[in-house]
């Protein structure tokens, strides 16, 4: 209800994390289910038969949602590689991985950029390659902390493989797109 009626921000992480896999050589598609249906986002993975799917979750509320569109998505794409990262997703990480119950491979705590394709690459050789990159959480434990993105200015966001891009809004500013000043919370909340 909240992204019907006040707020609906692009995915700016999801657009970086988007850039990063293309720019290793990735063939990649994102589909912003703030905008499109599950049904959109089925027919997309029954067409496209991706070896990995990601999720971006931002909102608390967003995550027992994400954990069903994995369990179906797993259950549609058996050996497919699917994980979650997000700001939510970053401090729910054990969690998530809980309660999908083998579903989600793993969730990447922090920044998305320079993490996505050895994350890629790593998921072709099992958990534990998974579990010793940095930020990644797996049904086996945790690996080393996040780093962070050394240069917010060394890759745009894949802003092109955004469909919909009049659907972003704050208020009444109604198309809005979103930039990104700095990264982190200034409060010790």
């Amino acid at each position: 209800m909240y992204t019907e009626v006040y707020l609906r921000l692009e995915p700016l992480g999801v657009e970086l994390a988007a850039a990063a896999a293309r720019r290793a050589g990735h063939d990649v598609r994102v589909l912003d289910l703030q905008v499109f249906s599950h049904a959109d986002y089925f027919r997309v993975i029954e067409e496209w038969r991706p070896d990995a799917v990601g999720f971006g979750v931002n909102y608390l509320a967003n995550i027992p949602e994400v954990i069903d569109l994995a369990k179906e998505t797993r259950r549609r794409l058996p050996r497919v590689f699917f994980y979650v990262g997000g700001h939510s997703a970053s401090f729910t990480a054990q969690e998530i991985v809980e309660h999908a119950a083998g579903a989600i491979d793993c969730v990447v705590k922090g920044e998305a950029e320079e993490i996505t394709a050895p994350l890629l690459e790593a998921a072709r050789d099992g958990e534990a390659a998974l579990r010793a990159l940095p930020g990644v959480v797996t049904a086996g434990g945790e690996g080393p902390p996040p780093q962070l993105v050394r240069d917010l200015d060394a890759l745009l966001p894949a802003r092109d493989l955004l469909a919909r891009r009049r659907k972003y809004f704050i208020g009444v500013l109604d198309p809005a797109a979103s930039i990104e000043l700095s990264r982190g919370c200034p409060w010790d909340c």
